[in-house]
């Protein structure tokens, strides 16, 4: 192990920094020495953001608690307890531990520990809790004999005179040994706290108060152990509060009483100058304070490397490929450097030569100004301030600085933004910290710019603007970030730097920082001159990068450009962003191959979601675009417009939009832009090798998601590199001005801008919509395709010098009202035959209809852009028949995503969701050609009307056919009421002239298509009742046959022997002497008196009368009941064999025939007197 990778607790250096740092030394030791000597000690809890000790004070504590306290001391992440608690949970039916059995797992840890260094051969022992175990390279498995080579004793750098005790011994099996045969509790050192707390809370439960409370209070007490936590910035505790992560809403107050908490000091300039670097010179301090980035072990790093009597003899060059320079920040390897030298090769050659001084003292610098670099200067005087004049720090520029800061935060507090802020707690000690670590001694700074052209737009640039991002960087670093006022105030960081940005562009400077600009001045650039010149604050921030490390993330621990060679890009899961029903995706820089296949996985995906983006008015899809290319251009040109070249309505309407990123000129956007790349291709390699799991079909990946997934440690080992994606994918997903929410915010106004370019400004929507259509809308009204359809015919017709309206009136209320014979009942099962007739003539003559036809204008302003709208929204497929255009109007119209449109415009305004559809419903109707519909039914209206001409004539002559058989005429003009069919061709001639009505009507209105549909509607009625009466028609003239035919087998049988016995005169005088009325008058029976009688025993049977009496109305399509024609059949087939009629004719013709008989036998005596008297 030696010689390869050596721990940096085995070089563990102690420096008191400042006079805080000794006392959180001294603190410490004083504590844990009492709970070593049976005292009673709070937990203490280390406090501090990353990078500013925390981990190297709890080593520092280890080598305490071993080599000076002799007590057996463990250093564990608090992960390795989170594991141990979840394991037995999970053996619990609860699945929590009660929290008063932490301290037992805890301490069983502690004991296995113990016993494992007691009774172990420590050749076999490789997984013990020391710190930095296991090497970095997780191939290697150490004993822990070989861990313990190569450790140096601890350096305590202090100001105290007597050596330490803890200086003078190693850490070694002897020590160790020592320690483990102690009485003493034993230490626990917890590290990284903050990360896994929110955790720990899921898998314990509490009971009488928080999850640590027990534990606390059993280190307090029973002392199984001592216990140093090593925390981020906040409470960890109430982080997780914060977090919220099981809904357990238990407070964490009493637990917090029973914590110390001890602040890790923050190294501002100030205290190095005070103690550690006290006799250094004023700029080195600045110099060595800004390269740590303010973390103590790169300050006593830096303060060995770089020996300010030898670096100040350097010339520029010699100083700036120094190796010391080129280091990176953190031990992962990541790109930031110490010094971003590259920076400098942007400067003009001619000023390098004091690129150097100014970086080694860093303060103002008196500079005589030289020919060779004079221009130079003005070339680069964005990256120095130069002046005449010192300014004072506290007495001039930080009281500017409050007035104009304090006068924009007030003004956002009263818009009710950043309310938790407080300008000198939150944002004006780091303006502090950041402007006294580039001042001397005195406290002055150079506040002037040899910018020419605009002093104000340099006071932004150089100052004011990196001002605000370095302390944004601080702040990301050093405060609790999911604490709400950290939150609040890099929001309002980020909006400062916007309403800089703003009045820059607006000339505004001077008025919205007049106490800055006041004091900021040009200076003027004249060789031979001697000005004070320092770096700018916007040189500090390039050339100083602050240690977040790079955007550039790698797939977990491997490159992750090689790990995109072997990607399937053509099935490319894509890198979303979705709030509500807006969805952002981000396109990543690819080479040419990679980026078409990933092209046409990305149009693949949009074409999916077209026709949703035309449906849903809410949804928007944004594609912003990393880079530029040729290939995303074409993708824009395929999908953005149709087949002739024009923009689809989707972009119109800004709800498909391609997007340069740069566009959005993101506040750090190069990195951002870097870390959303990153972000992008490591979802395509995760996609491509199934190490995610996707939740929808779409194979897209949500940006949340993704951040969760690459910042858990699983992924994501090194702290470094979490604290890096836990940095950008702040910038980019959390706050008001974060990237998602810059970028959602456009897709929204965009939207917004562009509808109202089509239709009106939003707040004038419903104020423009003057015409109340819902106020034809009732109860009553129940079918849609009737109310659209009266709707719509008043918004044919409205302002129309036309004559339909009371010639449909009329019609409609012959049809439409149930008291009139004609009345057409919806048929609901056949579409063209299933209008409310009696809801149009509703709606149609109500006062509000009338109002509304007199009132509604289709020239109006928002009428026209409301028609231009929907015709540019009418995607559904062309129809040629009139039953699609009612089964649209049916089915789809009432719940149509047109009105999806009206509530994006003014959520729920009921005027404009039912005049919208209207609107879209004429544009439906537009594509429709009427002219062979219209001739169709013209041709249909004429063969309805020659036939039902016929029908009536031909029914009439078959009726009266019928009542001559059955009743005499003299009965039947007595009696009309009661005659066969009675009214049945009355109706029948109401039919032809409602037909006649609604030939006219169509020929009225030649164009109109409410009238088309309802009069075809009708016509479609008086087909089917036509047809109807012609099989009325048939079942009268079957009728009439069967009567007729009957009347020839009566005159055959009876009849015509009667008439023939008739003939004789003899036998007629005979049979009339015979057979006397009850008037005295003769009975005669010859002539048709047999039918006569037939005709009077008929019409009194119910077979008979159920025919001739059938309730026959056109308007209902009714018809004779065919089993009452069959009946009727059988009765005249029967009465002639078995009835009273059939014995009183056969009596008729008898008596008839003796009758005969005897004038026969009478001519025969007759006769033989006659021959007899001649003779």
């Amino acid at each position: 192990m030696a010689g390869t990778y050596i721990p940096l607790i085995k070089r563990t250096k102690w420096v008191d920094l400042s006079n805080e740092h000794k006392k959180l030394r001294e603190t410490v030791e004083s504590d844990l020495k009492e709970g070593c000597n049976k005292g009673n000690i709070q937990p203490i809890m280390l406090q501090g953001a990353f990078g500013i000790g925390k981990s190297t004070t709890l080593y520092y504590l280890f080598h305490y608690g071993w080599e000076v306290l002799k007590t057996p001391t463990f250093y564990m992440p608090l992960a390795k307890i989170v594991d141990a608690v979840k394991k037995e949970a999970e053996s619990l039916e609860s699945g929590k531990v009660q929290n008063n059995q932490l301290s037992r797992i805890i301490n069983s840890i502690i004991k296995e520990q113990i016993d494992k260094l007691r009774n172990s051969n420590w050749n076999d022992i490789n997984d013990i809790d020391f710190p930095d175990f296991k090497s970095g390279d997780d191939s290697e498995n150490p004993s822990l004999n070989q861990y313990l080579e190569d450790f140096i004793p601890v350096t305590l750098d202090s100001n105290d005179t007597k050596e330490s005790e803890i200086s003078k011994l190693v850490f070694s099996e002897e020590v160790i040994r020592q320690a483990l045969e102690s009485t003493t509790p034993p230490i626990l050192l917890v590290d990284e706290f903050e990360s896994k707390f929110y955790e720990l809370k899921r898998y314990v439960e509490s009971s009488g108060g928080g999850i640590l409370r027990e534990l606390f209070d059993q280190v307090v007490q029973t002392k199984p152990f001592l216990l140093v936590i090593g925390n981020g910035p906040a409470s960890g505790y109430e982080v997780a509060k914060e977090k919220g992560t099981d809904g357990n809403n238990d407070s964490e107050t009493a637990a917090n009483r029973r914590l110390k908490t001890i602040q890790i000091p923050f190294p501002t300039v100030a205290l190095l100058k005070r103690k550690f670097m006290k006799e250094c010179a004023n700029g080195y301090v600045n110099f060595i304070w800004w390269m740590s980035r303010c973390r103590p072990g790169h300050i006593q790093k830096l303060w060995d490397a770089i020996d300010y009597s030898i670096y100040k003899e350097y010339d520029a060059t010699e100083f700036l490929v120094k190796d010391i320079f080129n280091e990176p920040i953190d031990e992962s390897g990541e790109e930031v450097k110490y010094l971003k030298v590259s920076y400098f090769n942007q400067m003009n050659s001619y000023i390098r030569p004091i690129v150097g001084r100014l970086l080694l003292d860093f303060e103002p610098q008196s500079i005589k100004i030289e020919d060779s670099y004079r221009e130079a200067m003005k070339d680069s005087a964005e990256d120095f301030f130069c002046t005449d004049e010192l300014v004072s720090v506290v007495k001039e520029l930080n009281p500017a600085i409050s007035n104009d800061f304090s006068a924009y935060l007030e003004k956002c507090k009263e818009q009710g933004k950043y309310t938790s802020v407080d300008y000198i707690r939150n944002v004006g000690k780091y303006f502090s910290y950041i402007l006294s670590a580039c001042s001397n001694s005195d406290g002055k700074i150079a506040f002037s710019t040899a910018c020419r052209n605009n002093k104000e737009k340099a006071l932004a640039t150089t100052f004011l603007i990196p001002l605000l991002e370095l302390t944004y960087d601080f702040i990301s670093q050093y405060e609790d970030n999911e604490d709400q006022v950290t939150r609040e105030t890099k929001d309002f960081i980020l909006d400062s730097i916007k309403f800089i940005e703003s009045s820059v562009e607006e000339e505004t400077i001077d008025d919205n920082f007049e106490n800055l600009n006041s004091i900021f001045e040009t200076c003027k650039i004249k060789s031979g001159n001697e000005i004070y010149m320092q770096y700018s604050l916007r040189a500090i921030r390039e050339i100083i990068e602050q240690p977040i490390g790079s955007p550039k993330l790698k797939y977990k621990d491997m490159s992750l450009d090689k790990k995109l060679e072997s990607s399937n890009f053509r099935q490319s899961v894509l890198l979303t962003s979705r709030s509500s029903d807006n969805t952002i995706i981000f396109v990543p820089i690819l080479e040419d191959e990679p980026l078409k296949k990933y092209i046409l996985r990305l149009k693949d995906y949009i074409k999916s979601q077209k026709n949703d983006l035309h449906t849903n008015a809410s949804k928007t899809i944004r594609i912003v675009y990393l880079q530029e290319h040729e290939y995303i251009s074409q993708l824009k040109e395929e999908v953005c417009k149709d087949g002739s070249g024009n923009l689809l309505p989707i972009c119109k309407m800004k709800k498909l939009v391609f997007e340069d990123y740069n566009h959005y000129q993101f506040n750090f956007g190069g990195q951002i832009a870097d870390f959303i790349d990153s972000v992008a291709k490591i979802v395509i390699v995760a996609g491509s090798c199934n190490d995610i799991v996707l939740i929808d079909d779409n194979r897209t990946y949500d940006f949340h998601t993704a951040i969760d997934v690459i910042k858990n440690r699983e992924w994501t080992k090194q702290k470094e590199a979490i604290r890096t994606i836990e940095h950008y994918s702040r910038l980019v997903l959390e706050g008001d001005s974060c990237v998602i929410n810059t970028i959602s915010l456009a897709q929204k106004k965009d939207h917004e801008s562009a509808m109202e370019n089509l239709i009106c400004e939003k707040r004038d929507y419903e104020d423009n919509i003057l015409w109340d259509f819902t106020s034809l809308e009732s109860a009553d009204i129940t079918d849609t395709k009737s109310k659209y359809l009266a709707m719509y015919y008043i918004l044919e017709n409205a302002k129309k010098p036309t004559s339909s309206y009371q010639s449909l009136l009329k019609i409609l209320q012959e049809v439409g009202n149930f008291r009139n014979a004609l009345y057409l009942p919806p048929i609901e099962d056949r579409i063209n035959e299933s209008l409310f007739f009696d809801q149009i003539l509703n709606i149609l003559s109500r006062e509000t209809a009338s109002k509304l036809m007199s009132s509604y204008d289709n020239e109006d302003y928002i009428i026209k852009h409301l028609c231009s709208f929907t015709a540019m929204m009418n995607n559904e497929r062309s129809v040629s028949k009139l039953d699609e255009l009612l089964t649209f109007m049916k089915d789809s119209l009432n719940d149509h995503w047109i009105a999806s449109y009206n509530n994006d415009m003014s959520y729920g305004f009921s005027k404009g969701r039912t005049l919208i559809k209207l609107l879209y419903l004429k544009a439906y109707i537009e594509k429709i050609d009427f002219s062979l519909l219209r001739s169709q039914l013209n041709t249909r209206i004429e063969e309805k009307q020659t036939e039902l001409v016929s029908t009536i004539s031909n029914s009439t002559q078959h009726i009266a056919a019928i009542t001559d058989l059955l009743y005499s005429k003299n009965y039947a003009k007595a009696n009309p009421e009661k005659m066969p069919f009675q009214g049945y061709v009355s109706e029948l001639q109401l039919v032809s002239r409602l037909l006649s009505n609604c030939k006219r009507i169509v020929l009225e209105d030649k164009d109109g298509v409410s009238i088309f549909a309802i009069i075809s509607s009708i016509v479609w009625r008086i087909s089917n009742i036509v047809s109807q009466a012609k099989v009325v028609e048939h079942q009268i003239n079957g009728i009439l046959i069967s009567l007729k035919n009957k009347k020839e087998l009566i005159e055959k049988e009876y009849q015509l022997p009667i008439n023939t016995i008739y003939q004789d005169s003899l036998t007629s005088k005979l049979i009339n002497l015979s057979d006397l009325k009850p008037n005295g008058q003769p009975q005669r029976y010859d002539g048709d008196w047999c039918w006569t009688q037939y005709a009077r025993y008929l019409t009194p049977r119910s077979e008979v009368q159920n025919v001739i009496d059938a309730k026959l109305h056109p308007a209902k399509e009714t018809s004779i009941d065919e089993s009452d024609i069959h009946k009727f059949k059988a009765f005249l087939q029967t009465s002639l064999t078995n009835s009273t009629y059939k014995v009183r004719m056969d009596e008729t013709l008898k008596f008839c025939k003796d009758c005969q008989a005897e004038a026969l036998s009478y001519t025969k005596v007759y006769e033989y007197i006659k021959d007899l008297l001649k003779e």
